[in-house]
């Protein structure tokens, strides 16, 4: 799909009318073309070898629905980082990244552990900060 994409010059823009109040909406845009794609592909293989090969790591671990579920929220949010044509929604993707990150760090719940969350969480502030620059 994505050589057709390149191949024909496509761009597909999908957008969703997600909540109407009033004479307000809130409209949901995607943007795809063969960029968008790629990088999604590539999200998408790097994240399948981490659930694949985390049945060496973490095979006795109790609670592995949970690790899965969190690595599945983090491609979300990526890919919802990747196919935001605006800036609220690239907002969105960044701080779900951020929140799902500091919840894959702290997964094992120790000292160091939550140290290097607190690492994370702020690295993401700095993000936020940086993106909020680049608005202004």
């Amino acid at each position: 799909m994505g050589l057709k994409f390149i191949n024909k010059n496509y761009r597909v823009i999908i957008e969703y009318e997600v909540l109407t109040l009033n004479s307000s909406s809130v409209i949901m845009v995607i943007l795809l073309d063969w960029i968008s794609l790629l990088f999604i592909r590539f999200v998408l293989f790097i994240s399948s070898m981490v659930i694949y090969y985390r049945a060496e790591y973490i095979a006795e671990e109790k609670n592995l629905i949970r690790f899965i579920l969190l690595v599945i929220l983090f491609v979300l949010s990526i890919i919802l980082l990747i196919i935001s044509p605006n800036i609220i929604s690239i907002l969105l993707g960044w701080d779900g990244l951020g929140l799902v990150s500091y919840c894959l760090v702290i997964y094992y719940q120790n000292i160091k552990s939550y140290n290097a969350g607190i690492l994370t969480a702020l690295s993401n502030r700095i993000g936020d900060v940086a993106i909020l620059m680049a608005i202004a």
